[in-house]
Protein backbone atom coordinates (compact mmCIF):
# COMPACT_ATOMS: atom_id res chain seq x y z
CA UNK A 1 0.00 0.00 0.00
CA UNK A 2 1.37 3.45 -1.03
CA UNK A 3 0.82 6.07 1.78
CA UNK A 4 0.51 9.67 0.36
CA UNK A 5 1.19 12.73 2.79
CA UNK A 6 -0.57 15.73 1.63
CA UNK A 7 0.47 19.15 3.05
CA UNK A 8 -1.60 22.40 2.43
CA UNK A 9 0.75 25.65 2.29
CA UNK A 10 0.18 29.41 1.89
CA UNK A 11 3.13 32.03 2.66
CA UNK A 12 5.26 29.51 4.65
CA UNK A 13 8.35 28.61 3.18
CA UNK A 14 10.10 27.85 5.52
CA UNK A 15 8.16 25.89 7.80
CA UNK A 16 7.23 23.86 4.19
CA UNK A 17 11.03 23.45 3.97
CA UNK A 18 11.05 22.02 7.78
CA UNK A 19 8.02 19.93 6.82
CA UNK A 20 9.12 18.48 3.60
CA UNK A 21 12.65 17.33 5.13
CA UNK A 22 11.01 15.44 8.41
CA UNK A 23 8.26 13.84 5.57
CA UNK A 24 11.73 12.27 3.92
CA UNK A 25 13.14 10.97 6.94
CA UNK A 26 9.98 8.91 8.09
CA UNK A 27 10.53 5.29 8.26
CA UNK A 28 6.86 4.80 6.02
CA UNK A 29 8.81 2.23 2.74
CA UNK A 30 7.69 4.71 -0.55
CA UNK A 31 6.05 7.42 0.98
CA UNK A 32 4.73 10.09 -1.36
CA UNK A 33 4.56 13.38 -0.81
CA UNK A 34 1.80 15.84 -2.18
CA UNK A 35 2.51 19.47 -1.66
CA UNK A 36 -0.92 21.44 -2.26
CA UNK A 37 0.63 24.95 -3.02
CA UNK A 38 -2.30 27.91 -2.12
CA UNK A 39 -1.66 30.44 -4.04
CA UNK A 40 1.97 31.21 -2.22
CA UNK A 41 3.35 34.59 -3.05
CA UNK A 42 6.47 34.07 -1.28
CA UNK A 43 8.73 31.83 -3.47
CA UNK A 44 6.65 28.63 -2.79
CA UNK A 45 5.95 27.86 -6.25
CA UNK A 46 9.69 28.38 -7.45
CA UNK A 47 11.13 26.39 -4.76
CA UNK A 48 8.32 23.74 -5.10
CA UNK A 49 8.75 23.83 -9.01
CA UNK A 50 12.75 22.87 -7.85
CA UNK A 51 12.30 19.86 -5.57
CA UNK A 52 9.04 18.22 -7.18
CA UNK A 53 10.58 14.63 -8.39
CA UNK A 54 9.15 11.36 -8.28
CA UNK A 55 8.44 11.50 -4.06
CA UNK A 56 7.26 15.09 -4.00
CA UNK A 57 4.01 16.03 -6.03
CA UNK A 58 3.15 19.30 -5.84
CA UNK A 59 -0.20 21.16 -6.92
CA UNK A 60 -0.22 24.50 -7.86
CA UNK A 61 -3.60 26.53 -7.71
CA UNK A 62 -4.30 29.73 -8.60
CA UNK A 63 -6.17 30.90 -5.75
CA UNK A 64 -6.09 30.67 -1.93
CA UNK A 65 -8.56 27.99 -1.57
CA UNK A 66 -8.06 28.27 2.49
CA UNK A 67 -6.91 24.87 4.07
CA UNK A 68 -10.29 23.11 4.04
CA UNK A 69 -10.34 23.64 -0.16
CA UNK A 70 -6.56 22.76 -0.41
CA UNK A 71 -6.95 19.40 1.49
CA UNK A 72 -9.91 19.08 -1.06
CA UNK A 73 -7.92 19.34 -4.31
CA UNK A 74 -4.61 17.58 -2.58
CA UNK A 75 -6.79 14.66 -1.30
CA UNK A 76 -8.69 14.28 -4.80
CA UNK A 77 -5.40 14.22 -7.04
CA UNK A 78 -4.19 12.12 -4.26
CA UNK A 79 -6.71 9.56 -4.39
CA UNK A 80 -6.89 9.63 -8.43
CA UNK A 81 -3.15 9.00 -8.53
CA UNK A 82 -3.79 5.73 -6.48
Amino acid sequence: MEITAVVVTYNRLELLKENIEALRHQSVPDLSILVVNNASTDGTKEYLDEVANNQIGVLHLEENMGGAGGFYYGMKKAYKEG
